[in-house]
């Protein structure tokens, strides 16, 4: 297997196969399929892993497993503008649950809680639920706007927005707190919930979540009673 990561405003991944050797990739992902590649789906954890990828998570109930009879390559993109990051998993990591876009080798993938309710109902955020990946093998992720990463050391701590949040590794622990004061979570425009969270480890963010983007696409249009959401945010306007 060998992979490009295309970069671009609206980047793509293309994987080059071999005979017998496989990609999976989230439903409605791919771009192209050139050369002798067979294109199959498959609902992980069967009829309940799938339920539970759709009703918590949100995501498809498949997943698409694209398998080599002979040499031939995979083009895969992302629903939105932004990045694609390739990451080689030994082990385990903890993802928005949007952004796991393709993965190679032995992986798989699960949905998890959040450790707080926070990260379903703060405005901004992603969603409740995350996603972890374990296994050995190579993973595609995918964020919106650019990719940032920090390094935290023991009892570093980084203070994040729900909806910026696009992976950590395991060693690092997380809270969601509602923000100080009735007024900064009402007003403050950043939602009402952020991550707390706390090194060691990794933490990878996305300049540029979808739903912000919706949000201000929402209001632009009418349809969002203002940025703040609600009557609140026409007051304010």
């Amino acid at each position: 297997m060998e992979a490009t990561v295309r970069d671009g405003q609206a980047p793509a991944v293309v994987v080059a196969l071999q005979a017998g050797e496989q990609l999976t990739s989230e439903a409605g992902a791919m771009m192209f399929v050139s050369g002798d590649i067979a294109m199959d789906v498959e609902m992980p954890g069967g009829l309940a892993g799938g339920l539970k990828r759709k009703l918590l998570a949100g995501e498809s109930l498949f997943l698409t497993r694209y398998r080599a009879n002979g040499a031939g390559a995979v083009g895969i993109t992302g629903p939105f503008p932004g990045s694609i990051r390739q990451h080689e998993l030994d082990g385990e990591i903890i993802c928005e649950k949007h952004a796991y876009l393709a993965h190679f080798g032995d992986v798989e993938i699960e949905s998890a809680f959040a450790q707080r309710l926070g990260m379903g109902i703060g405005g901004g955020g992603e969603g409740f639920f995350l996603q972890r990946l374990r296994g050995n093998g190579t993973v595609w992720l995918h964020g919106g706007g650019d990719f940032l990463d920090f390094d935290l050391a023991a009892g570093q701590r980084l203070i994040v927005d729900t909806g910026c949040m696009v992976m950590i590794e395991p060693t690092v622990k997380y809270d969601v707190k509602l923000q100080g004061g009735v007024t900064k979570s009402l007003f403050g425009g950043e939602g009402l919930f952020l991550v707390h969270m706390t090194g060691p480890g990794r933490v990878t963010l996305q300049t540029l979540p979808f739903s912000r983007t919706a949000r201000r696409v929402l209001a632009a249009a009418g349809g969002g009673k203002g940025e703040s959401g609600g009557l609140l945010g026409s007051i304010l306007e």
